[in-house]
């Protein structure tokens, strides 16, 4: 058998040459996370964490960090996000 003859087999398959393009998926920690950003808390939060980096940025010389305001943030966003992660799991 030659290879004209396995190309004609395979196309007498059935078989689509083309595949169907996967949708791809979305990851829903992602998803939550960016609904509980824009939650009243995580957003007074995130406006303290930007005030303290503008704040910062403009210094040359500044032991000050925003760590905390920085913590604050991401607590309170994944507080909001360990009550809906689990409910979207399979």
């Amino acid at each position: 058998m030659g290879l004209r003859d396995e190309e004609m087999l395979g196309s007498r398959s059935g078989e689509p040459e083309e595949e169907e393009e996967e949708a791809e998926l979305v990851d829903p920690l992602t998803t939550i996370r960016e609904q509980c950003e824009q939650t009243e808390k995580c957003v007074k939060a995130r406006e303290k964490l930007e005030l303290c980096d503008a704040r910062v940025s403009a210094r040359s010389h500044t032991q000050e960090e925003c760590t905390e305001e920085l913590f604050d943030f991401l607590h309170a966003r994944d507080h909001c996000v360990a009550h809906k992660l689990f409910k979207n799991l399979k």
